[in-house]
């Protein structure tokens, strides 16, 4: 089938332009080789303590390489948390965005301190799943059948982690409802397309570990890889959702990024 890409583009631009009128940017900051470039603003200390955070729970070498911008907002609690935008077409250069009233690292409230690192390991599955390395530029606006799969980035390459993971659990019935309610819902407003999507996923709820993870596939990978990295294996997965935590598991290197991050976040979790 072909199928087009409209949803990942136009909820951003709705979010976007809803966001602003009640969002609250407190400065951008450069970074340079894993290095925080402080400036005037005064919340230079704060923007320090949270890439000094990022960058010593994530793989120093990864971060390195594609993270050039920290931005500070808020939008209110439990709102849009973070999150992770390219900043040049060929997905080599990002900006991690963080909530400063949702994640907290020196708070004593342990929910908190737990949707912290969760919101952390969710935007580094982003930059995992969706650097340069991953996904190539491509003007292709369309996914031939058979091909490796596209999105707002770009296209996958044959043997990326999200190609894997689309061609394994995004396919038939559930990518092709998926593709109706971007055609029919997602270009009209925001509320209606949120309402699809949730059906969708309480329609297949057993295929998702979280109804976020049904907005879309590259929500989906990174909710997986989060639940990967924050949880156990699953000795008998009995749903697809619990085969998708266990997907991660057959990329030696993933689960040295797990062992590695599970280490980081030892004083926060326990």
């Amino acid at each position: 089938m072909k199928f087009k890409l409209v949803y990942i583009a136009l909820l951003f631009s709705i979010s976007v332009s809803f966001a602003s009128r009640k969002e609250k940017v407190f400065g951008t900051w450069k970074v340079r080789n894993g290095v925080l470039i402080k400036n005037s603003s005064p919340k230079s200390e704060l923007a320090a303590d949270y890439w000094k955070e990022f960058y010593y729970i994530f793989p120093k070498n990864i971060c390195r390489k594609y993270i050039r911008e920290i931005v500070l907002m808020t939008d209110g609690v439990d709102e849009k948390t973070g999150a992770l935008v390219a900043l040049n077409s060929r997905n080599t250069q990002w900006r991690l965005v963080i909530d400063i009233n949702d994640v907290d690292f020196k708070t004593k409230n342990k929910k908190r301190l737990y949707e912290s690192i969760y919101t952390y390991v969710h935007e580094f599955g982003h930059l995992l799943t969706l650097n340069s390395s991953q996904v190539k530029p491509t003007l292709k606006k369309e996914q031939a059948e058979g091909e490796p799969y596209i999105n707002e980035e770009g296209q996958a390459y044959k043997n990326s982690y999200i190609n894997k993971f689309v061609g394994k659990f995004w396919k038939g019935k559930l990518l092709k409802e998926w593709d109706v309610i971007q055609d029919k819902y997602c270009y009209i407003e925001q509320e209606s397309c949120i309402d699809k999507l949730y059906d969708l996923y309480m329609d297949n709820f057993t295929e998702f570990l979280t109804d976020y993870a049904a907005e879309s596939p590259e929500e989906d990978i990174v909710e997986s890889w989060t639940a990967f990295v924050l949880r156990g294996k699953v000795k008998k997965p009995k749903t697809i959702a619990q085969h998708k935590i266990n997907f991660f598991y057959q990329y030696p290197e993933l689960v040295a990024f797990r062992k590695h991050i599970k280490l980081k976040t030892r004083k926060y979790l326990h």
